[in-house]
């Protein structure tokens, strides 16, 4: 159920009416009582607006410049004078349950979350940038209160909390959040850092305010200052890991991974200068999302670079077997990403945005591209910016035309292939034939040679359908490999992309079948398959499933097993039997197509799969006790037809 509405439309008279916008916001939330009230002596601008508040939001008062203003429903036409005026507004309302569905927002026992852009604060919706803001809260104990935005001040008396917090940039309106937390500060740096976790949480304080002073030293000391007052580390009761401006907002059961310390703090707190420090638009040239790239690249892969060049390159090839998954009907240009709403959305507009920089920075050199990435933060920090404006930061840092690199990986849906079409060796190098598919793409590919001395690194420049070169090598040559590094954002051949669980969950045109009886087992089957399903998932008998669609057999063991044997397809691998209370493997059936197996022991083993499973695409195989994966893996690739000995 959506919680909030999102903020609807509004007429504006004339151009840039949206500047000086402001709120001078005064709110009382009771979270328990799921109770918001708000005064908002909001600026605006000359012209004609209609502003929308959310439902379940009643206006009490409406006056602009002291005259009554007529309110139809949650609707509030206003005609503004030149010169501009103030428009006060009383408003109140009772939020929505606070639930694990809850993405809108809302209210409950565990405290409240009113994010930006929902409609708990009247802001037109095309405003050419967010407005300013002021926003005093008040709320009863045990509750602490949080907003976006610089803190002002703070007071803690026998009845409650109450806190001012004030933005004069344009960065985005503000989102509001209440919990019954225990507050930490360190000040760092004149930045202040704060951690609002529940009493349990109490032994993680310290390494999150190490770790978050790290990552904002680091890349300060790379991008420019951090742009904000403070950053803040809030325990959420929903199952979410959300950044805003100077805070991140992560799910309470998560925060002891340490999945979460090493790769998702350091995400969030990078979303500061990308997507909050600059904002995500347009663009003149290119649209779509730049910024989960570049935050992808300059914090997941820059930890996955620290831990050494075998980490780096497990993740490009996670990106890369993630795509291999990829129906081709599902995939799309990055200049129509825009958000996350889906594990599609996320391999291209995250992984291939990522190797995008990956391939830039091997392109340009480190240094050029480090530069690039200074001169758009000093160009664009509190502005729209779009792809075509990193085009030219990094053209200027590199003195090169950049623009065929960016717009054949931006405008077009799918990758190159690479063929290692001959190679002969002798003893003073090697003669290879390369050859792409069509359309060909402008690529620098890595080669490696093999020599009696050791290896050597080559790059070939292949700019059409095929180029044959010789590389003349130190010592004789033994073995040669084309990409083996996965440098090239590309199509896996055939070897490199053993299956996964994503090859079945990712296609629409999968089918599922249900391996159990009728009754508790079979409704958590069920279940199990909605959830896995990037989608609605197709559940028939496996008599009416696609013999050339992937497949998943979800279900009891016995009766999981008997249905593989009986249709032909490959078994439970010996070396998951006997294991844990589920086993979970993909396979490739005799016709090729993959298959993705769940033999649970009982019901309440595969309901101890509905939360953790769908987190595993990547994996070949894993083994459950209840909902713990004790053991995972992907299964060995097979060989490459991009690799030769010449031994």
């Amino acid at each position: 159920m959506r919680i909030l509405l999102a903020l609807l439309g509004i007429l504006a008279a004339a151009p840039g009416w949206a500047a000086g916008l402001h709120h001078d916001l005064t709110v009382t939330l009771d979270p328990a009582a799921r109770r918001l009230e708000v005064e908002d002596r909001l600026r605006l601008p000359a012209g004609t607006h209609r502003l929308l508040l959310a439902p379940g939001l009643t206006v009490g008062e409406a006056r602009l410049d002291g005259q009554p203003v007529a309110v139809r429903g949650n609707a509030l036409p206003v005609t503004v004078p030149e010169g501009g005026g103030e428009l006060r507004l009383r408003y109140a309302g009772t939020l929505p349950p606070l639930t694990p569905e809850s993405r809108g927002g809302g209210g409950g026992a565990e405290g409240a979350y009113l994010p930006a852009g929902t409609g708990w604060i009247p802001t037109p919706e095309n405003a050419e940038s967010p407005p300013s803001w002021r926003l005093s809260v008040r709320g009863p104990a045990p509750f602490v209160a949080v907003a976006t935005g610089r803190l002002v001040e703070e007071t803690r008396d026998g009845v409650g909390y109450a806190a001012t917090f004030a933005e004069d940039r344009s960065v985005e309106e503000p989102s509001l959040f209440a919990g019954a937390w225990q507050v930490t500060e360190r000040v760092h740096n004149d930045v202040r850092l704060r951690t609002y976790f529940h009493p349990e949480q109490a032994p993680l304080v310290e390494e999150y305010l190490d770790l978050s002073a790290r990552t904002i030293d680091a890349q300060a000391a790379r991008i420019g200052a951090y742009p904000f007052a403070g950053f803040a580390i809030l325990s959420a009761p929903l199952p979410v890991g959300l950044g805003f401006p100077g805070l991140t907002y992560i799910g309470r059961q998560v925060m002891p991974l340490p999945f979460i310390r090493a790769q998702s703090l350091p995400h969030e707190i990078l979303h500061n200068w990308w997507g909050n420090g600059v904002r995500v638009g347009d663009g003149d040239v290119w649209p779509g999302n730049w910024s989960e790239g570049l935050t992808t690249f300059m914090a997941d892969y820059a930890a996955a670079e620290v831990r050494g060049e075998d980490a780096a390159r497990a993740m490009r090839l996670d990106w890369l077997r993630d795509y291999a998954a990829l129906p081709a009907e599902r995939d799309s240009a990055l200049t129509d990403f825009r958000a996350k709403v889906h594990d599609a959305a996320q391999i291209v507009g995250y992984g291939k945005a990522a190797m995008l920089f990956h391939m830039l920075r091997a392109e340009i050199g480190e240094e050029a591209f480090d530069a690039g990435i200074r001169r758009f933060w000093e160009e664009k920090r509190f502005q729209d910016a779009g792809w075509d404006d990193l085009r030219r930061a990094f053209a200027a840092s590199s003195g090169r035309d950049l623009g065929p690199f960016f717009k054949q990986w931006l405008t077009r849906v799918g990758a190159p292939t690479l063929e290692l079409a001959g190679a002969k060796g002798d003893g003073d190098g090697v003669a290879l034939t390369v050859r792409q598919g069509e359309p060909a793409y402008g690529l620098t590919v890595p080669v490696e040679v093999q020599t009696a001395a050791g290896m050597e690194r080559h790059a070939i420049r292949l700019d059409g359908r095929e180029t044959t070169v010789t590389i003349r090598t130190a010592a004789a040559p033994r073995a040669l490999a084309v990409d083996p590094g996965f440098g090239l954002f590309r199509r896996l051949a055939p070897g490199e992309a053993p299956p996964t669980l994503r090859d079945v969950t990712l296609d629409h045109a999968a089918t599922t079948v249900i391996a159990t009886a009728d009754g508790p087992a079979a409704e958590s089957a069920r279940a199990l398959a909605e959830r896995l399903a990037d989608g609605k998932p197709r559940i028939a008998a496996a008599e009416r499933s696609d013999p050339a669609a992937p497949l998943a057999v979800i279900g009891t063991a016995g009766e999981v097993e008997r249905l593989l044997a009986r249709l032909g397809l490959p078994p439970l691998p010996d070396s998951l039997k006997g294991r844990g209370t589920a086993r979970v493997w993909t396979a490739r059936t005799p016709q090729g197509r993959p298959l993705l197996a769940v033999a649970a022991d009982d019901a309440a083993a595969l309901q101890a799969l509905l939360r953790p499973l769908p987190h595993y695409g990547r994996q070949s195989w894993l083994v459950f006790e209840g909902a713990r994966a004790v053991d995972r893996g992907v299964w060995p690739a097979g060989d490459s037809p991009l690799r030769v000995s010449f031994e």
